[in-house]
């Protein structure tokens, strides 16, 4: 535990730590940051490792005045107290609740899975907005998704944005980045039918079977799924629309079609 309070803004610790607000510098030294009390305490739950955990007393008592003891309950890890100021700056975030984490950058292949019996895949092709992919895991985990998997993207993963928009999901729901040709092989040798969803579609997604193994497909908002993705689907599912609009946020449409394969399965047994 740091025995002195840092103040400075040009101490070269804060310095450092600044940097990691750029995906090339969190990539080299494979680290992300992790912030608000809610997904703080998520990711501790789940197990994920802590190097740092940088706290201001005055900001922390107004949002989780225990967090530091819940977290000290833990494997160890350098607790560093800043000012008010300090933290303001190292924060990714605008507006800091007090906390902030600097964990490893903890990457799963697809060899890491374990998947149930009728595995439910969620499957991002292109996402690149931070937000979307945060908004997705959260579905993931509330639908009782066996992974997210996420090829060609077009995001930093360890992005603090996303762990902050997932809610804490990152770190309670599988996911694993790879290339569209091995995870299309992967599939295949797992016996786990791809499910695309496009506008171009012609059955409404609570017309396809989703009750067996599946993986649903989703691209991205502007560009949709590739080719690739398209031609190698088992089946091609829309989410209808009646006004003008020809699709919807991906997230939303993550969460109409893993929710429509839950029913399924429920009223299934």
């Amino acid at each position: 535990m740091s025995a002195e309070r840092i103040t400075s803004l040009q101490n070269p610790r804060v310095k450092e730590l600044v940097k990691l607000r750029d995906q090339r510098h969190r990539q080299a030294r494979e680290l992300t940051i992790i912030e608000e009390p809610r997904v703080i305490r998520r990711a501790r739950l789940a197990g994920y490792p802590f190097h740092e955990v940088w706290h201001c007393p005055e900001l922390l008592a107004a949002t989780d005045p225990g967090l530091l003891d819940f977290l000290r309950e833990g494997p160890d890890f350098e607790a560093i107290e800043v000012a008010p100021r300090v933290l303001q700056r190292i924060a990714y975030k605008d507006r800091p609740e007090g906390v902030l984490v600097v964990a490893p950058q903890r990457r799963r292949a697809l060899t890491d899975l374990s998947l149930s019996a009728r595995p439910l895949l969620l499957v991002l092709a292109g996402v690149e907005k931070p937000g979307n992919l945060g908004a997705v895991l959260r579905v993931a985990d509330g639908a009782g998704a066996d992974a997210v998997i996420v090829c060609d993207m077009g995001t930093d993963l360890f992005n603090p944005n996303v762990l902050r928009a997932s809610t804490g999901a990152f770190f309670t729901v599988p996911v694993v980045e790879e290339d569209t040709p091995q995870l299309l092989a992967w599939l295949r040798e797992h016996r786990i039918a791809t499910v695309a969803t496009t506008p171009a579609a012609e059955r409404d997604y609570t017309q396809a079977d989703l009750t067996g193994p599946v993986a649903l497909v989703l691209g991205a908002e502007d560009a949709g799924l590739s080719e690739a993705w398209l031609e190698a689907a088992d089946g091609r599912v829309r989410v209808p629309m009646r006004g003008e609009c020809d699709s919807l946020n991906v997230a939303v449409t993550a969460a109409l079609v893993a929710y429509e394969a839950v029913r399924q399965r429920t009223a299934a047994g």
